[in-house]
């Protein structure tokens, strides 16, 4: 989130191809999950003065980024999915980090129930109770750049990647992505690949600025089914 993302470069080129090691690339990235190694680029974007406000006001440790980067490739090992680091194809720059996490079976993530459908899948468990329990048929989406990445598609890029992963890869049946009801930016992004939105919520659990609420908005997997028969972006 906190990114400007006006520019949209779309369409097909912007889908993932994998390769044997788990890197996954789009027209201009190249996407690795999130493990130890990645602990120093991990805390260069979340270090970042443009980034870090949406997160917190302390500048985080590379201390707090290793734990951060070792639990996140711990959910890679045992529960199949999270967050990629994004580095540029060509120069192999860190961009930012990005795409989807698994979200916990517990009192503030259910708020999100409201805004799926009433069907028995929502409420399902992962089957893997590590490192937490886990809801299994869906997921958030999120992303965080480089401030001078910003405006120029890369967010979308990254967002478009993670959703294809979810739907045609990972077979899920929804993903949702939330953020504060002030940052446009990312609002934006979220319309731009196709997420719809779904209402608002409000709780400490959940990363507020200054107590304002969060938008929430959805992308089901018929959509994104219907959305890929019709050719649209």
């Amino acid at each position: 989130m906190g990114e400007d993302d006006r520019a949209t470069p779309g369409g097909v080129e912007d889908l993932i191809l994998a390769d044997d090691g788990g890197s996954r690339f789009t027209r201009r990235l190249r996407l690795e999950p999130v493990g130890t190694a990645n602990a120093e680029d991990l805390w260069l974007v979340h270090s970042d003065d443009e980034v870090r406000p949406w997160y917190g006001n302390e500048k985080p440790s590379l201390a707090e980024m290793d734990h951060q980067a070792k639990s996140m490739g711990e959910s890679w090992r045992l529960q199949g999915v999270h967050k990629w680091m994004a580095y540029d194809r060509v120069s192999g720059e860190v961009v930012g980090r990005g795409g989807l996490s698994r979200t916990p079976v517990d009192e503030d993530w259910g708020r999100i129930y409201a805004y799926l459908p009433a069907e028995p899948w929502v409420r399902v468990a992962h089957e893997s109770r590590r490192p937490f329990l886990a809801h299994a048929n869906w997921l958030e989406i999120g992303w965080a750049l480089r401030h001078e990445f910003w405006g120029r598609g890369y967010a979308s890029e990254v967002g478009r990647a993670g959703l294809a992963f979810a739907f045609d890869v990972l077979g899920l049946q929804a993903v949702v992505s939330c953020t504060v009801r002030h940052n446009e930016r990312s609002r934006a992004v979220m319309e731009r690949i196709g997420m719809r939105y779904a209402g608002e919520l409000w709780s400490e659990e959940f990363e507020g600025q200054n107590g304002a609420p969060l938008a929430v908005c959805v992308l089901l997997r018929r959509d994104w089914d219907q959305s890929c028969a019709g050719g649209s972006e």
